[in-house]
């Protein structure tokens, strides 16, 4: 009994951070993915939105952040690790800043240069929200929030992961089997 109980606690706590999204999209081809050191830019989420809905074997953590918000600022180094831990893995990092001010906008190179020069980033300036809704029924637009999928394993973080072993939990049942 005791160790249902100590299986039970992580599971319900899973549970209540994440909640499954949507059901997949039909697939449409992957949106250009920018670097750390140039950004692709998104005017319109639907542009954006195939990147949700793909269903090839790789694991996707979307990782959506903003220059003005400090623990998405510090989460980020802790994605370029697991990015660094998984080479050669179906893995696929995307950082989509949602900043909006264009000197923001013009920070963001830099500061991915520094912090995550590996990972994939976009920057979405589309303030409707109305878009959010389409990949997490209940995100208000709380940052930071990742997404992470896999085929049919879907979840949605609306927090930060303050350690690396935070994350580490949260991506590995994308790796079950």
């Amino acid at each position: 009994m005791r160790l249902l109980s100590r299986l039970l606690s992580p599971l319900l706590l899973l549970t209540l951070l994440c909640t499954c999204g949507p059901a997949p999209k039909p697939d449409a081809p992957l949106p250009r993915l920018g670097s750390a050191d140039a950004p692709t830019r998104y005017d319109d989420f639907a542009e954006l939105e195939p990147l949700f809905y793909q269903s090839t074997d790789t694991a996707y953590v979307i990782n959506f952040w903003a220059t003005w918000c400090k623990p998405c600022r510090e989460e980020i180094p802790l994605l370029e690790k697991l990015a660094g831990e998984h080479q050669g893995d179906p893995l696929r990092i995307v950082l989509v800043s949602l900043d909006t001010e264009e000197s923001a906008i013009r920070r963001i190179p830099a500061f991915l240069a520094q912090h995550a020069p590996s990972l994939n980033a976009v920057i979405l300036t589309d303030e409707d929200p109305a878009w959010g809704k389409t990949i997490d029924r209940v995100w208000t637009g709380s940052l930071p929030t990742t997404i992470l999928y896999r085929g049919q394993r879907r979840y949605v973080y609306r927090r930060n992961f303050p350690t690396y072993v935070d994350l580490k939990g949260a991506v590995a049942p994308l790796f079950l089997k």
